[in-house]
């Protein structure tokens, strides 16, 4: 029996780095969970209007521009991954079939690109919400879910990935939560 000679490959290797770049998760979808479901006799799918708010924590540093950019992305992941579900996104709407979201941010980290360098899993990049979903003509609350994003690559991956580049996994999160009233069915 021969004995195989194996050897590093720096294509090879290179190729495979390369690949676990491509598909990097600083834009995959967060994670939803609910805090408050969806009322027993309450149904989301009379709702053809949202209007969707983010807010923040006196504790979490957020700007106004972070603000808008966190919901344009809700809105854009709404409107790409669930088309036909509200008619209007943030049209001024008395309307009772309008629903307001509550997106309040509870965490919101930038974390250290140098530490992500470093080593994976140091200088992680956070984003954690309550997300609640009132009645805008009752001014009720129906639900409130949780929505997170975690990113934690590290290597020249994690260094150069972008705070922007992470809220667009946590958009995700929040859009398919409204969508699916947090995780709550209906």
């Amino acid at each position: 029996m021969e004995k195989q000679n194996l050897r590093f490959n720096p294509v090879i290797f290179g190729l495979i780095i390369v690949s676990l770049c491509l598909v990097g998760c600083a834009s995959s979808k967060g994670s939803v969970g609910p805090v408050a479901p969806l009322k027993e006799d309450i149904s989301l799918a009379r709702y053809e209007n949202i209007l969707i708010e983010v807010q923040n924590n006196d504790n979490v540093q957020l700007t106004s521009s972070d603000k808008e950019r966190i919901l344009m992305q809700i809105i854009a992941a709404i409107k790409k991954d669930h088309p036909s579900k509200f008619k209007r996104i943030n049209e001024g709407s008395s309307d009772p079939a309008t629903i307001k979201a509550i997106v309040n941010i509870t965490r919101y980290d930038k974390g250290s690109a140098f530490a992500r360098a470093m080593l994976a899993g140091l200088g992680q990049m956070k984003i954690n919400a309550d997300v609640t979903l009132i009645d805008s003509l009752a001014n009720e609350p129906l639900c409130k879910f949780e929505a997170t994003k975690t990113f934690a690559w590290g290597g020249i991956y994690g260094a150069t990935t972008s705070i922007e580049t992470v809220q667009e996994g946590f958009a995700k999160a929040v859009a398919d939560g409204i969508v699916s009233s947090g995780g709550g069915g209906k």
